[in-house]
């Protein structure tokens, strides 16, 4: 099992990194009043279909080995990924919405004093 780091190979790093980058620049050109905004979500669209691209993509060879065979798995692991993948998801929701109605409000400039005329 060469390239595993913890266990993890090293497609899951490819699709994190892929998918910081997209959110990167998500973030980074939402904002901008010119056509660079349509970037972002563009981005994540690339995201998505290289990710489908790379998990449709077969992992290992179809034959399997005696060893193979008699080897006992334990699918609970499936509900506990999908319980923290549901988590992760609305905690970068909450963290956008936060980032949206709190950190980037405008702070306008009040007059230090108002003139009569």
């Amino acid at each position: 099992m060469a390239g595993q780091v913890m266990g993890v190979g090293i497609g899951v790093f490819i699709l994190a990194f892929i998918w910081a980058l997209a959110l990167i620049v998500c973030i980074t050109f939402a904002r901008s009043p010119t056509s660079i905004a349509s970037l972002g979500p563009l981005s994540i669209l690339v995201a998505v279909i290289v990710s489908v691209i790379l998990i449709v993509i077969p992992r290992e060879a179809k034959e399997k080995s005696l060893e193979d065979e008699s080897v006992v798995y334990d699918y609970s692991i499936v509900y506990r990924s999908s319980l923290i993948a549901a988590l992760g998801l609305f905690v970068l929701i909450g963290l956008v919405l936060y980032l949206v109605n709190h950190a980037m409000q405008p702070v306008l400039a009040k007059p230090l004093r108002k003139f009569v005329r």
